[in-house]
């Protein structure tokens, strides 16, 4: 199950909100500009099929107009933002994306079958598992700010190592 956990972006050990809770986890990020989901996992293939095991989804996401590439464990821990709409669909492995939007850190702890939205402009950063695989589509949207928060150090925040161990009978996903 995916795990959202926020945080006050001056206090890293102050826990706001946690949860699996798949609507509440859709409502928080929404209240934020972000987006979550959970598309059908093709248990067999190769990542080079990937693109068109999904077409048809990933073409609804972007009505036509995106672009889509496949991404193997690239995490990025510098905080940073898109001038467009960025959406992951998460194929193998596990990964935590944290959207740092307003005064607030969002990490989204995401398995296979979640599909993240990151709007443009949301400042982020991502940390995973090696190996982990997903499929990247960008697409024009409207940018919000980032908000008045104030900039952050990823390494303030916990790593994806210990999300998953404050996680009791974590999926199979994240066990190893």
């Amino acid at each position: 199950m995916t795990l959202l956990t926020v945080w006050p972006d001056d206090q890293p050990g102050h826990v706001l909100l946690r949860t699996e809770d798949t609507g509440a986890i859709v409502a928080e990020l929404g209240r934020v500009g972000a987006g979550f989901a959970r598309w059908p996992v093709a248990e067999s293939g190769s990542d080079e099929g990937l693109l068109d095991r999904y077409r048809g989804l990933i073409e609804a996401l972007g009505g036509g107009d995106c672009s889509a590439d496949v991404v193997a464990g690239e995490p990025s821990l510098v905080e940073r933002s898109l001038g467009q709409v960025e959406d992951r669909f998460f194929v193998r492995g596990a990964a935590v994306w944290y959207l740092h939007a307003g005064r607030e850190v969002h990490a989204v702890l995401c398995e296979p079958g979640d599909v993240l939205t990151v709007p443009a402009g949301v400042r982020h950063w991502h940390d995973g598992r090696a190996g982990y695989v997903t499929v990247r589509v960008r697409r024009a949207g409207a940018g919000t700010s980032g908000g008045a928060g104030r900039v952050v150090s990823p390494g303030e925040f916990p790593g994806i190592q210990e999300l998953v161990a404050e996680r009791a009978g974590g999926s199979p996903a994240l066990r190893g």
